[in-house]
């Protein structure tokens, strides 16, 4: 596993150990976070307020301070208002939402090239590699691709769509925090060997899972997740 080289000693050892103990009696799952994990940025939000600039959102008021709406509903309830993100999308063609999403993530410059090779490298060692995502699921999944996740691995948050319309009723569980956990048991149905997150978001997912596993931003070098991986000595690898 010369691979591992290229990561901390640490988060390598971690992943040399999970990989030697994990059970081989159905394909070990390694569940992977995408915004600033896979990627940096937040690829999701990054759509959302292209959205708002085209004034493309058909039930919003356009005249209003919309992204700064997101961000006051994030700073109360994380859950809620990535739900209410993608609902905004509401009354948009859902060929329309994957030909844009597919546009931003072929010029998303924020892919991580370390990461990419740690998928690579885990699906040679025979694990099912998914991305579970806050985000939503229609952009991660055209950006899942540039990361070698194909898009039927991703499970982000959505919402119904009828006669090809993306309606506001969005489908449970949302995947933040807990409902990270419920989406792995009802779509995924194992639990996962490793886990990789980088927020309080991907608390509950790493927890479930057997390994634990931090990616942080050299940039932000304090986190409450990161002092929380500290506290309970998970392995981190700073990018």
């Amino acid at each position: 596993m010369s691979w591992l080289s290229s990561f901390s000693p640490p988060f390598a050892d971690a992943l040399k150990n999970a990989i030697s103990a994990a059970d081989r009696t159905s394909p070990p799952v390694a569940a992977f976070d995408a915004d600033n994990t896979l990627w940096s940025k937040d690829i999701g939000e990054a759509f959302l307020r292209w959205l708002i600039a085209g004034r493309i959102l058909k039930n919003v008021n356009h005249d209003s301070d919309v992204y700064g709406d997101y961000e006051r509903r994030v700073e109360k309830d994380r859950t809620s208002a990535y739900a209410w993100a993608v609902s905004t999308m509401e009354g948009l063609r859902l060929t329309d939402v994957r030909l844009w999403s597919a546009q931003l993530a072929y010029a998303w410059p924020n892919y991580r090239p370390l990461m990419r090779t740690l998928v690579r490298e885990l699906k040679n060692e025979g694990f099912d590699v998914w991305i579970v995502s806050a985000s939503n699921a229609w952009t991660v999944q055209e950006a899942a691709k540039y990361v070698g996740i194909e898009p039927d691995r991703v499970l982000g948050i959505t919402c119904d769509v009828k006669d090809g319309t993306v309606t506001g009723n969005v489908q449970i569980p949302i995947t933040c925090n807990k409902g990270k956990v419920e989406a792995i048991q009802k779509y995924i149905g194992r639990r996962p060997t490793l886990a990789f997150g980088d927020s309080l978001g991907d608390l509950e997912m790493l927890e479930y899972a057997a390994q634990p596993m931090v990616v942080l931003d050299c940039a932000l070098p304090n986190t409450p997740l990161s002092n929380l991986a500290s506290q309970r000595h998970w392995p981190v690898q700073k990018l």
